[in-house]
């Protein structure tokens, strides 16, 4: 079973390659989780989780990160999951909009992270 923070570097790893200072959709993503700053302040507001003084981007957005895995955990799996992130609205993989290319490298990343889990 895919634990969070399995789900969690996976996610970092597929969208920046684990770097926390990474810029990418024309300036627009930022961060580990390369999450923009509209989306940011929706998944706040809709998670209840505001930064904290002093607070680091990818804090902040790992416990958003955290807190929708809780609440989709038992009901989606991690590459639906990934891919909601992703995309920013939840899908099916039946929809013309599901990445899978993304959804691809999104498994095989959780793959290789679960394998070096259990090594």
């Amino acid at each position: 079973m895919t634990t969070v923070d399995q789900f969690l570097y996976a996610l970092a790893i597929v969208e920046s390659s684990n770097t926390p200072e990474a810029w990418g959709d024309g300036g627009r993503a930022m961060g580990r989780w390369q999450v923009h700053p509209d989306r940011f302040w929706d998944e706040c507001r809709r998670g209840y989780i505001f930064p904290k003084v002093g607070e680091t981007w990818d804090s902040v957005v790992e416990r958003i990160l955290r807190a929708v895995w809780e609440f989709y955990f038992d009901k989606l799996d991690p590459v639906a999951i990934a891919m909601y992130w992703h995309l920013g609205h939840f899908t099916s993989r039946a929809s013309q909009d599901w990445d899978t290319t993304y959804a691809s490298k999104f498994a095989a990343a959780l793959a290789k992270v679960s394998a070096q889990a259990g090594a």
